[in-house]
């Protein structure tokens, strides 16, 4: 091998090769950053050439593997497990989403990591999605005016294993928790709805609002039964909405008038001035230089390690803020189950089916 290329490269250990982890794996392989000297999983097979697998993290360090970065990627039950193993080895680590499954095992994580001096970062990847990148830059060029309500729209099937305590909310949910915070900044739960269709007490549907301190709203609906994958986005502002496709990294502003503000009069109350009105609006398209979310995480990670600096990484407070909402939301939607009371004849003042 190069030594060139041996002193450049990090050396990183790939925990987990399930739905995302084998995504990680081919981006570890393609990496100019990275050198993927081993691969920890139980079950995974089909190592590329001279990667080492071990069936656990008691294998790995038996082999003396040597490495300064890991990547996790196993189901989200296990990342409190894992990553306080790897701060105990003194390695630094890109967990992914949530950094754990409640907010009191994520804290236990970071301060681990921080009485170690060890890097965690979490990852919320919607951050390095163009969209949102190109959306932060609309919002501050005042393109879309004062903003002012969210919608946000992520489903999917459902996925093959699920281990306890997992559900849509901590799973899906947080990913545009995080993307609502990194735009607006800090937010409360007001209201959660959710369903468990398919496994008792595992929620796969959810809908939850969000109230911003900044003032913008949020209304985030997840899902596990449509078959379709769909991540969208749209933002409402006073001079337009902006419409946001994360998978084809899309994005469209639609306004009445975007270049000058046309004014209600009663001149202007006809149907036909209104059908004109609507089919003479503005439209704009935003160029959006199209890369993978996860390809521009990576890179940024490692630069987080060489030179200390994040970038739009998710660290700290912001993962563990995720992982927060995400429980408040299912405690909200928890208490939202209608009581089962008989139905009536009649409409009353205090019935509880209207």
């Amino acid at each position: 091998m190069n030594n060139d290329r041996e002193v450049n490269k990090i050396r990183l250990v790939l925990f987990g090769v399930g739905r995302m982890g084998r995504n990680h794996l081919r981006l570890a392989m393609e990496s100019s950053d990275f050198e993927l000297v081993a691969i920890v999983d139980p079950v995974f097979k089909s190592a590329p050439k001279n990667v080492p697998v071990f069936p656990n993290m008691a294998a790995l360090q038996a082999a003396s593997v040597a490495y300064e970065a890991a990547i996790v990627a196993t189901p989200t039950a296990t990342h409190r497990d894992v990553v306080l193993e790897l701060v105990n080895a003194k390695k630094h680590i890109l967990c992914e989403k949530p950094i754990a499954s409640s907010f009191a095992q994520g804290r236990e994580v970071l301060t681990a990591a921080s009485a170690a001096g060890v890097k965690v970062a979490v990852g919320h990847v919607e951050r390095f999605n163009p969209v949102v990148r190109k959306l932060r830059e609309i919002m501050k060029g005042g393109w879309l005016g004062e903003p002012i309500h969210f919608t946000f729209t992520r489903v999917g099937g459902y996925p093959e294993t699920i281990l306890e305590g997992n559900n849509v909310l901590l799973d899906l949910a947080v990913h545009d928790i995080d993307a609502f915070r990194s735009l607006v900044g800090q937010v409360r739960v007001e209201a959660g709805l959710a369903h468990s269709t398919f496994r008792k007490d595992v929620f796969d549907t959810a809908e939850i609002v969000l109230q911003s301190q900044a003032g913008p709203t949020a209304s985030v609906h997840v899902n596990w039964v449509t078959p379709t994958k769909i991540r969208t986005l749209r933002v409402t502002g006073t001079r337009g909405v902006c419409f946001m496709d994360y998978i084809l990294q899309t994005c469209e502003l639609y306004g009445g008038n975007l270049t000058k503000r046309v004014e209600p009069s009663s001149s202007h109350d006809s149907f036909d001035w209104l059908v004109e009105h609507y089919r003479a609006q503005d439209k704009v398209v935003f160029g959006v230089n199209k890369e993978e979310p996860l390809l521009i995480q990576l890179k940024q990670f490692a630069t987080y390690l060489r030179e200390g600096n994040p970038g739009e990484l998710c660290l700290g407070e912001d993962a563990l803020a995720a992982v927060l909402v995400a429980e408040r939301a299912m405690a909200a939607a928890a208490k939202q189950t209608p009581p089962r009371t008989p139905p009536t004849d009649h409409l009353t003042v205090d019935a509880v089916w209207v």
